[in-house]
């Protein structure tokens, strides 16, 4: 097994952080969690970094190792946290970085990658064209940078692990979002060398669930495809290098999946006021959903990223809030006739709730003739029942239901 450099990492990140180009990131403990699980668990807060991710800490110290041997130029493929890591990184160490992202990647991506003044050609329709175009793309003088299976990077991620030593040193346990392996490999070394007895989990996405099934095998699995909003976890072929790390070092991987994350989004930024994309809420999600079984004691869950696209939160937080019941759809026949809509919409405004939209259906070949489908889509405030405001409408002569 490769060792990783990790006392070197961290000086020269702590270095970094010194000036205020990488940051120290907070451990912030979570009373919500820490009520549930009967003991004390922190939230690393690694959504707060810089570029909104873990990934500077990996891609800046890979390329200060690279550079010591030559390297000038470096080039690698990735659709999201990854290219922005590498991109700022170049811009600190003053060197020239290429990324090639899918086609179809998010312009706010694209954007942000050049923005740290990365050279960003839009290849294929996947991670894995991009990269071979990457790899095409290669000469002696070009460094490929990888997002996980390099030790240098593994060392990067590792100062996570040293940090939250430094922070909380007799933690029990720490949880962590896999994808291709990077993050937990360095967290895992960094802690279990320091501290054997705390216990290391690796949370996957049902859709992605590479590692989880590599261990299952006793061998690597490349997925054919995955499914699952945590984009950043989402891949299908763990390292080499990381799955030893992985086997030696990680006590156990579960599974997650999308309303779980969903769920976790939402409760992170309701309770914790951090915002998290899918990747990032994963850890969090094994919690909430019991897949971590740990009582007492003290943990820590890893925020891995918060670059989440503005359209995409905002479908998670209202899919979550209709699943609480907070949002719902009130569906009725209704006269039609004048008056009918603000008749409805009366009783809904006597018990506090917010509409939303409104919708008449007219058209459906099975409605009486004289009369219509009205729909509210509505807010309902927390302590109210709605069956208060179906009864209310039903003796107004308005005959609603929830639909599911």
């Amino acid at each position: 097994m490769i060792t990783p450099p990790l006392e070197e990492a961290v000086d020269i990140i702590k270095e970094q952080q010194r000036r205020g180009l990488i940051h120290r990131t907070p451990l912030l403990r979570s009373e919500s969690l820490s009520r549930s699980l009967s003991g004390d668990v922190y939230l690393k807060l690694e959504a707060l970094q810089k570029t909104g991710s873990f990934k500077i800490r990996g891609a800046y110290y890979a390329m200060y190792k690279y550079i010591a041997e030559g390297y000038k130029r470096f080039i690698t493929a990735s659709a999201g946290n990854h290219a922005q890591g590498v991109a700022y990184a170049a811009q600190l160490h003053g060197v020239e970085a290429t990324v090639v992202m899918p086609s179809g990647t998010p312009w706010l991506k694209v954007k942000k990658t050049m923005d740290y003044g990365a050279k960003v050609i839009l290849w294929g329709e996947s991670y894995y064209e991009a990269e071979k175009k990457a790899m095409e793309l290669l000469s002696p003088e070009v460094k490929f940078l990888h997002a996980y299976n390099d030790p240098y990077v593994i060392a990067g991620q590792g100062t996570i692990g040293v940090e939250i030593l430094e922070d909380l040193p007799d933690v029990d346990y720490v949880v962590v979002p896999i994808g291709g392996g990077g993050l937990i490999s360095g967290i895992a070394y960094a802690i279990k060398r320091a501290r054997p007895r705390a216990r290391i989990y690796g949370v996957q996405a049902k859709g992605a669930p590479s590692v989880y099934l590599s261990l299952k095998e006793g061998r690597i699995i490349t997925l054919e495809s995955v499914d699952t909003i945590a984009d950043g976890i989402a891949v299908k072929r763990p390292g080499e290098i990381t799955m030893e790390f992985i086997q030696k070092y990680v006590d156990d991987v579960v599974l997650v999946d999308d309303n779980e994350i969903a769920d976790a989004i939402y409760f992170l930024a309701e309770r914790s006021r951090v915002l998290a994309e899918g990747a990032g809420a994963a850890a969090v999600a094994a919690l909430l959903a019991g897949r971590i079984e740990e009582r007492g004691g003290r943990g820590v869950a890893v925020v891995s990223g918060g670059n989440i696209d503005a359209t995409v939160l905002v479908r998670v937080l209202n899919k979550v809030m209709a699943r609480q019941g907070r949002i719902v759809k009130l569906v009725g026949e209704v006269p039609d006739k004048p008056g009918m809509l603000a008749a409805a919409a009366a009783v809904l405004a006597k018990y506090n709730v917010n509409i939303i939209d409104v919708y008449h259906e007219r058209y459906d070949p099975h409605q009486r003739p004289n009369y219509v489908e009205l729909a509210f889509v509505a807010e309902i405030p927390g302590n109210l029942n709605i069956e208060q405001v179906l009864e209310e409408l039903k003796r107004k002569s308005f005959n609603f239901y929830v639909a599911k």
